[in-house]
């Protein structure tokens, strides 16, 4: 999720790895398997308790007698997959993704029919960067300010079927609703820490502002009122982290089902052949600095799509 550095780093490697004018001679696979490792060792939110000789043997075993990189995408592939944090992903220098994907799927829900004192948005997935990123959150101020009176009662946010993209435009985008301050934290395997936040239509990471909306709603009219957050088990990587953002909120509740566990911070690593490791290096933690690594179960949790909102209007009323 911290992509603003992360397609900054894509760009280039994909740029210079298509250059004719620069020549270039890969590794052998070898040496290339054993960097991957390296660096997965010396970074990965789990460094501390992968067994990282039996990792690099599978993987080394696995790649025996590849004559070129590319014929050891398996090898990679098994690495990936050994890290076991459903996130980390290895872009290739002729651009390719190489991931170990983890099937995270729901049943569509319904359309729901929202009452007229209650608030909703639906935040759905998205990965642009840019204009485009602001954008989608001053959209999203647009269906906030429409909606908000003194008198409602409260807010449904419905991260169901919201399998990530960009954090950061979706943090700028409900930030009204979110409030002022800190949301939460990415913490690395040596217990750095770092903030997301919202202020004012912009998006912070760690005090950098990522996203702004031009036009911000400021003027919110129903702070303090219940927040019902519904959420699915395709709900992952950034779906996860506005999840979080919410969690621990005096006035939020969560409901559905387990989410899919991918949520985290991914950082880049250029390789000597030129392809880019997306590596998991960061966990989340919400305002109240609560762990919530992987799987996030919610407060309430409801497999059926059509009780999930019926259950989040009740707790809105009660």
């Amino acid at each position: 999720m911290m992509k603003k550095i992360a397609s900054i780093v894509l760009v280039a490697v994909v740029i210079g790895a298509c250059d004719p004018s620069n020549p270039f001679a890969p590794p052998p696979a070898e040496d290339y398997l054993n960097e991957l490792v390296d660096v997965m060792k010396n970074n990965h939110i789990n460094k501390a308790t992968i067994n990282w000789d039996d990792l690099r043997t599978q993987v080394l075993q696995k790649g025996a007698g590849a004559a070129t990189i590319s014929a050891a995408n398996d090898a990679v592939l098994l690495a990936l997959e050994l890290l076991d944090d459903r996130s980390s992903f290895v872009l290739t220098a002729t651009g390719a993704i190489i991931e170990y994907k983890v099937p995270c799927e729901d049943e569509a829900a319904p359309e729901p029919t929202v009452p007229a004192d209650i608030g909703y948005v639906l935040i759905p997935p998205y990965s642009n960067f840019g204009i485009n990123a602001a954008i989608f959150a001053e959209k999203m101020h647009g269906t906030i300010s429409s909606q908000d009176n003194a008198s409602l009662k409260g807010w449904i946010i419905d991260l169901r079927g919201n399998t990530g993209g960009n954090l950061w435009p979706m943090i700028a985008g409900i930030g009204p609703v979110l409030g002022n301050g800190t949301v939460g934290y990415f913490v690395d395997s040596d217990g750095l820490k770092k903030t997301f936040a919202y202020k004012d239509g912009t998006s912070f990471y760690n005090d950098e502002a990522v996203v702004t909306v031009s036009f911000p709603y400021v003027d919110f009219k129903s702070a303090g009122k219940k927040i019902a957050v519904l959420v699915d088990h395709s709900t992952s990587n950034a779906g996860e982290g506005v999840m979080v953002a919410f969690s621990g909120m005096a006035n939020s509740r969560s409901f559905g089902s387990a989410t899919c566990g991918q949520g985290g911070g991914n950082q880049p690593f250029q390789l000597s052949d030129r392809s880019v490791l997306y590596l998991n290096v960061a966990y989340l933690e919400d305002r109240n600095e609560q762990n919530l690594q992987g799987v996030i179960t919610p407060d309430e949790v409801i497999d059926d799509q059509a009780a999930v909102f019926n259950a989040a209007v009740d707790w809105i009323n009660n």
